[in-house]
């Protein structure tokens, strides 16, 4: 947002730099970022009946801003226009943390036994992926024009100690320490930076079983039953990020639950 005035009591207009305009809205493309990683991969192939795959990935991503528009875990707005350099924070989607493992395999029981017992219980195949991810970091903001400019930029509370609670004291209805945050001096910015809360870890297992029906030399019956979410883990959503509200860090959604599906596909 352009012409912004500067944080003061009173009439908002007259300390805009063109007292004459709002504020206006602007979508810029010059922001920066840093990443970093250490990526590790190990990689059976199929042999013998079963494949495995596994990537691990340790990482870290800076930048003033993760998006030109509002993302789940912030505006994308910086709280003063005029100091930039403030909006230096972890980007919205870095996860330090991330593991993803894959699987394959064939089991050859009543392989080759002939008749209904093969039929039925030969050449069925299981595939799992499992996703393990850390939290991402989210950015806490207040509801209220606090500095008196306006509305447009994010303006954020004052933060007193890391508000991050060990994981064993996280819950639901206080995922992160809201005492750790107060309201800043009337007509002044918060000192709380950017994406400095993080949010849930993910952690989720699909599976699928697999059969083929040979029908002549051409045609293939292909039976699936898959299942999304397998140990049907609550993957928590972000809390409520806005300072001072009654919802204040508390969650109250999660991602899908266990999902299973069954199909049949004829290929000829």
């Amino acid at each position: 947002v352009r012409n912004v005035p500067v944080p003061g009591f009173g009439p908002i207009d007259p300390r805009r730099p063109i007292p004459s305009l709002s504020g206006i809205p602007t979508i810029r493309f010059d922001g920066w970022s840093v990443y970093h990683a250490l990526t590790l991969k190990a990689q059976k192939r199929f042999s013998h009946g079963y494949s495995l795959s596994a990537n691990y990935t340790w990482s870290k991503s800076i930048d003033d801003a993760s998006s030109p528009g509002p993302t789940e875990a912030e505006t994308n707005k910086p709280q003063d226009v005029r100091n930039l350099d403030a909006e230096r924070g972890l980007s919205s989607f870095d996860r330090r943390h991330v593991f993803v493992g894959s699987g394959a395999v064939e089991f050859p029981f009543l392989q080759g036994a002939g008749g209904w017992k093969e039929a039925i219980g030969g050449g069925w195949r299981l595939t799992a992926i499992v996703t393990l991810q850390s939290g991402a970091p989210f950015t806490v903001n207040l509801g209220s024009d606090h500095a008196n400019i306006g509305s447009g930029p994010a303006q954020r509370p004052d933060v007193v100690r890391d508000p991050n609670l060990p994981g064993s004291d996280r819950m639901p209805d206080r995922w992160f320490d809201t005492d750790a945050f107060l309201l800043p001096a009337p007509f002044t910015f918060g000192n709380s930076a950017r994406n400095t809360v993080f949010g849930p870890a993910y952690a989720n297992v699909d599976a699928s079983l697999q059969k083929n029906y040979r029908l002549g030399d051409d045609n293939r019956l292909e039976i699936r039953i898959e299942m999304f979410n397998v140990l049907n883990r609550a993957n928590f959503e972000l809390p409520n990020r806005t300072a001072f509200t009654p919802n204040f860090g508390r969650i109250f959604g999660a991602r899908n639950p266990r999902e299973m599906q069954f199909g049949l596909r004829f290929v000829f």
